[in-house]
């Protein structure tokens, strides 16, 4: 209610008698009472048709202001006159400045146009930014500074940002607060529909209507109006904007100096203009100005002296804690903006801002440095299709794809700094930045999950081809044992100058070959039943180096370095044999002619900190095993597969492609890891880590054909359920001049050990049989045979075998295929003559 009204309301209530009392409270209490009623007393003018508002006195210019509805800042009264916190200050200006101040009625963007056209001089309450600081020019001191603040409706329960995703939010057109916000959003990966308004009252009139779910507006206005459109404020407050008077770009920049030394002053002067419009006006809701028991007061002129003083002395205590309230607004606001600020850059993501324009690099984050390897200014001077390993033309694809979707996800591998690459996943969206559209990027390196993809891949396959051995292994080898023994006894028998002995040669070798075959399977698959023992690799490798020259052949030199005192291992000797013919087989056929073969041992010491930054490698104490050749090398594509079953460079018919499986299988199942390096054309170096094992070292001696040991009568229990195996057996040991009993079940086998109770020199028995495995057997014929020895024998692969307790140290076994000089040395080490027995 304005001044005079309140007056005219006072004047029949007091009855004439405290007409001069109050006549004089009004004269001597003016002057404090003015702010209480600034909004309207500043907009009275003498001309209220004409729009214009003089400043006192003698005009000295006429200054064209911009006058749109954003109640409390600007807007127009009820008398019709331009009212607000920026037309009280700018009156204040004009006033000391001689200024004749002429409004001009528009709307928010057509102000804006008016004034970039020259149409009118000055625009008060215009937030900066950097896109309007091209086009318009600003002051430099702040006129106020405001939130942007999201009002919704009571039943919308907002809390955060997050909660605007799949709202409808009304928004000003070309406001601050809607190009801030939706920037925001986008930054966020929300979803929120936007309903452009010409003007707040209608933003706000539409979300009360439930039009839109929220509005988005300043500070100062949205307090002032929300509770009146049945709303509510709830937490979510994002980017602080400072208000200023502008002009067009390159013109009336005098106002503006004018402006600035002005402000100045009355910020500095505590009750001055400023201060008094920011007291009318900053606050939540219009209330009434005078409380309802006012009038009551002014019955009382000593009462009415009275409350004017206290306040006054109230008065002047709000500008104090106003003043200190704007203050600490500030503070929050730069708080706000280094929050914001520092979502982007101290996030772990690595964050990418890309012009989809022409892939330029214009904003990257901390982690993005430390990804990359490059600081921030050299990113800023790249492109992404500087750093993307893909061809240029799949790089523009997708940025492609991600301006018509507004978003994109792919794959790729990234170049950094160091010039290695890694296998990186790419999440963008498009934002908007002065209107233009620009990539957020955030990039997650996923080369070690790629690692680990190929590597449970790798176990797969792995896992498959050893049951595919172990499916038909035993079957297998029951087959070969007999066409290798009965091969072998028929050889015996037979005139070397006859043509037979010639075919059964080749039987015999194919059947060693498939032999050879079944156990390189069973390496690789890591299923091959093991007898290791404590070696010295120098020692062993000298008693081989004989076998090796002669496998790799005269025109190829095979140097033997040993190392200095190298540790012991622990590996099955057949298996160390498997190995080195295996690697020197194939150092002979890369060479083409002349070349030469290196075979050396080491120790090496392996940390954490090295392996892990050298991928296969495992940390501790390891032997070293290294054979490397001259020959023709390997390229990158072969080296990834140099490992993998029935790989093979050779021409049909000359590999399995199994030699290298079966290393890799043997060194993985003595827990150990090798490495391998070769270029085309500079050779190929394999080098094997074995675990370090500390123990006496166990000597192997060679046995020669014509030294197989032969028995001298020992009675030999033959235990097997394959009854072509129980033949075959038993026709060997009797060859070989042992007296044989034979079973075909334990059952039997218990029966004729007890009829021989203390006569059995030796049981070999099969492992897995019906009734109960050749272990549960053994223990129960040592009962009735308390000296009797053991030898355990099995065609099945160790993963079955194992947990029968026959492959434990110190007991005998011989794995099927077996043929006449295994039996034989195996039966002379049982019985105690080659090693000590069980």
């Amino acid at each position: 209610m304005k001044l005079k009204k309140i007056i005219s309301v006072f004047i029949p209530a007091i009855a004439g008698f405290l007409i001069p009392p109050v006549c004089s409270f009004i004269i001597l209490g003016g002057f404090y009472w003015q702010p209480l009623f600034l909004p309207d007393a500043m907009a009275q003018g003498d001309s209220p048709d004409s729009g214009e508002l003089p400043a006192g006195g003698s005009m000295d210019r006429k200054v064209r202001v911009g006058l749109y509805e954003n109640k409390p800042k600007i807007f127009t009264s009820e008398s019709g006159m331009p009212s607000g916190i920026f037309p009280a200050i700018l009156h204040e200006i004009g006033r000391k400045e001689k200024w004749q101040l002429i409004y001009t009625p528009c709307q928010w963007n057509e102000c804006l146009e008016a004034l970039e056209n020259g149409r009118i001089d000055l625009m008060p309450d215009v937030a900066f930014s950097p896109e309007r600081d091209e086009r318009i020019d600003f002051h430099s001191e702040v006129v106020v500074n405001s939130w942007s603040v999201v009002y919704a409706k009571k039943s919308k329960r907002m809390t955060t940002i997050s909660d605007l995703n799949g709202q409808r939010i009304a928004v000003l057109k070309g406001s601050i607060q809607y190009g801030l916000l939706q920037q925001m959003v986008q930054g966020f990966g929300l979803k929120v529909s936007f309903l452009e308004m010409p003007s707040f009252e209608e933003a706000f009139w539409a979300t009360a209507r439930g039009d839109a779910d929220a509005v988005v507006a300043n500070q100062l206005l949205g307090d002032y109006f929300y509770r009146q459109y049945g709303l509510e404020k709830p937490p979510v407050i994002f980017n602080p904007v400072s208000l200023y008077f502008a002009t067009a770009a390159g013109s009336n920049t005098d106002l503006l100096k004018a402006i600035d030394k002005n402000l100045r002053i009355m910020k500095s002067q505590p009750g001055s203009a400023y201060y008094k419009a920011l007291q009318a006006w900053v606050k939540e809701t219009p209330e009434t100005v005078i409380p309802p028991y006012f009038l009551w007061l002014l019955g009382s002129v000593s009462g009415i002296l009275l409350l004017a003083v206290v306040f006054i002395w109230l008065l002047r205590r709000q500008v104090r804690v106003v003043t200190r309230n704007l203050v600490c607004a500030n503070e929050r606001l730069s708080e706000s903006e280094k929050k914001f600020r520092d979502i982007f850059q101290k996030h772990t993501a690595v964050k990418l801002i890309i012009d989809l324009k022409n892939g330029n690099i214009v904003e990257a984050n901390e982690a993005a440095e430390k990804f990359y390897g490059w600081s921030r200014d050299e990113l800023l001077r790249m492109r992404i299709q500087d750093i993307n390993m893909l061809a240029p033309e799949q790089v523009a694809a997708e940025m492609e794809q991600a301006r018509q979707k507004r978003w994109s996800y792919f794959e790729s591998r990234y170049r950094l700094a160091n010039g290695s690459a890694r296998d990186v996943e790419v999440f963008s969206s498009v934002i908007d930045i002065k209107g233009e559209p620009f990539l957020h990027s955030i990039i997650h390196d996923i080369t070690e999950k790629r690692k680990l993809e190929q590597q449970y891949r790798q176990a797969q396959k792995m896992e498959s081809v050893g049951r595919l051995a172990g499916g038909v292994a035993h079957d297998y080898n029951n087959m070969l044992s007999l066409i290798l023994g009965y091969t072998e006894l028929a050889l015996v028998k037979i005139d070397p100058a006859d043509p037979i002995y010639a075919n059964l040669t080749e039987v015999l070798n194919a059947a060693r070959r498939s032999v050879d075959i079944t156990r390189q399977l069973l390496a690789f698959a890591r299923r091959q039943p093991m007898e290791p023992k404590i070696l010295d690799l120098n020692q062993s490798m000298t008693a081989m180096l004989k076998m090796l020259r002669r496998l790799i052949g005269e025109d190829i030199e095979l140097t033997w370095r040993p190392g200095a005192e190298v540790w012991s291992v622990y590996i099955d000797p057949t298996q160390l044999d498997q190995i080195l013919a295996n690697l020197c087989t194939n150092a002979r056929d890369a060479i083409a002619g002349v070349g030469k073969v290196i075979i050396e041992t080491g120790t090496v010491t392996f940390d954490e900190v090295y392996c892990a930054g050298h991928e296969g490698f495992i940390p501790g104490d390891f032997t070293m095993l290294a054979v490397s050749d001259d020959g023709c090398g390997m390229d990158r594509e072969t080296l990834n597969n140099i490992f993998e079953p029935f790989f093979t460079t050779k021409g049909e018919g000359k590999g399995t492609g199994l030699g290298l499986a079966t290393v890799y299988g043997i060194v993985k199942q003595n827990n150990g890891f090798i490495n391998v390096y070769s270029e085309p054309g500079r050779g190929t170096a394999f080098r094997i880590y074995l675990p370090r094992h500390e123990g006496a070292v166990v000597e192997i001696i060679s046995t020669r054909e014509e030294e197989l040991p032969r028995g001298h009568g020992e009675r030999v229990l033959l235990v097997e359920d394959d009854e072509s195996i129980l033949a075959l057996g038993a026709k060997i040991l009797e060859e070989f001049g042992y007296h044989v009993l034979t079973a075909k079940t334990p059952t039997e086998a218990q029966r004729l050990a007890g009829a021989h109770a203390g006569e059995i020199d030796l049981l070999i028995t099969d492992v897995i049989m019906p009734e109960m495995n050749g272990r549960e057997l053994s223990d129960r014929l040592r009962a009735l045979c308390p000296g009797m020895k053991i030898l355990f024998m099995s065609g099945y692969t160790a993963d079955v075998i194992i947990p029968r307790g026959v492959l434990e140290e110190g007991v005998n076994f011989m794995q099927k295929p077996f043929t006449v000089k295994d039996v034989s040395v195996k039966v002379n080490q049982a019985l105690g003559k080659g090693r000590e027995a069980v």
